[in-house]
């Protein structure tokens, strides 16, 4: 009999946009389970005789998609799958100085996501069975990156997904094996290069700019793979004790680079450690003036919009593991 701790998240990626997968899943431990099928009622009302509502031959239901999340805490091991198609471009993995070390990158670009995943997550039903929910075509339509005080570093990817089904057998995923996530203690945020010691939490945010709306008068309700469409925004905010250095940076609407690292204490070999890394090279401060308080230090909170300056990607996440493939 299974139970609720049978659940899981796997994760593989598709050959063909929408051709679900049904082997070779990577695990993630997801933290919330969102997924849901998407549903279309049309009905059809018209004057009747002796009508007492919706008639049920006048009723159809169509499935139009699913979408989901995915949230995990980001581990030194086996999260380069989740970010391969999140912001558009990746490269790697490439081996650091002949060692076990392996460097994968990624960068926004300007087509957006183009590949896509097959997301299975079976669910236990009252009886005791594993009732198994795949969903193909899963293209990422956005992302949330936040570190904080006392938690460890995570991260959550927005799904559109073209179809939930339970057709396909559940396929017990792989997961990394003595991974640990990064945590609060690993984590620096730099300003111009110069790391700020008094910020407590960080958080970027992003709109992929996808149009997942992509149905059609073909006799059929798939929809096409979700493809940009709009301009994708990514902000965020940083939040710590007030200093004037900051605040006067938001004042004078500074441009300046925004890093967030987390690296662990514990090489992989000689210089090259477990590391997760965004960049954003044109970082604009928004926000508003510090209040002061009675019962606690003046808090400033730098919400914040990412620029591009033409040439860099305006977000790029480097991922340092032992992970020779993603």
């Amino acid at each position: 009999m299974a139970s609720i701790l049978d659940t899981f998240c796997g994760v593989a990626e598709e050959t063909t946009y929408g051709t679900a997968k049904t082997s070779g899943f990577r695990g993630y431990e997801g933290q919330s389970d969102t997924f849901t099928r998407e549903v279309q009622y049309i009905e059809s009302v018209g004057f009747r005789q002796a009508l007492q509502t919706i008639r049920s031959d006048r009723h159809d239901t169509i499935s139009i998609g699913a979408s989901g999340s995915i949230e995990t805490d980001v581990l030194n091991k086996g999260h380069g799958l989740l970010l391969k198609h999140m912001l558009g471009g990746s490269s790697g993995p490439t081996q650091q100085g002949g060692t076990a070390a392996y460097l994968q990158t990624f960068e926004s670009s300007d087509d957006g996501p183009t590949g896509s995943y097959t997301i299975q997550l079976p669910r236990t039903d009252s009886s005791g069975s594993l009732q198994s929910f795949t969903y193909e075509g899963c293209v990422p339509t956005g992302f949330t990156i936040s570190q904080a005080i006392d938690e460890a570093l995570t991260m959550t990817v927005d799904f559109d997904s073209e179809n939930e089904q339970m057709s396909t057998a559940a396929s017990s995923p792989t997961y990394p094996t003595a991974a640990d996530p990064f945590v609060y203690t690993d984590a620096t945020i730099e300003v111009a290069g110069s790391a700020i010691s008094t910020f407590t939490s960080f958080e970027l945010t992003a709109d992929l700019g996808m149009n997942t709306d992509r149905r059609f008068l073909s006799g059929s309700a798939t929809k096409l793979q979700p493809v940009r469409s709009s301009v994708p925004a990514y902000s965020g905010t940083i939040e710590g004790e007030f200093t004037n250095a900051q605040y006067e940076a938001f004042r004078d609407g500074t441009i300046f680079q925004l890093e967030l690292i987390c690296q662990q204490s514990t090489a992989i070999a000689g210089s090259y450690y477990p590391k997760f890394h965004v960049t954003m090279p044109k970082v604009k401060f928004t926000g508003s003036t510090p209040v002061a308080s009675t019962d606690d230090l003046t808090r400033l909170s730098l919400p914040f919009t990412v620029l591009w300056d033409g040439s860099n990607a305006a977000v790029k996440v480097e991922y340092q593991s032992t992970d020779t493939s993603f």
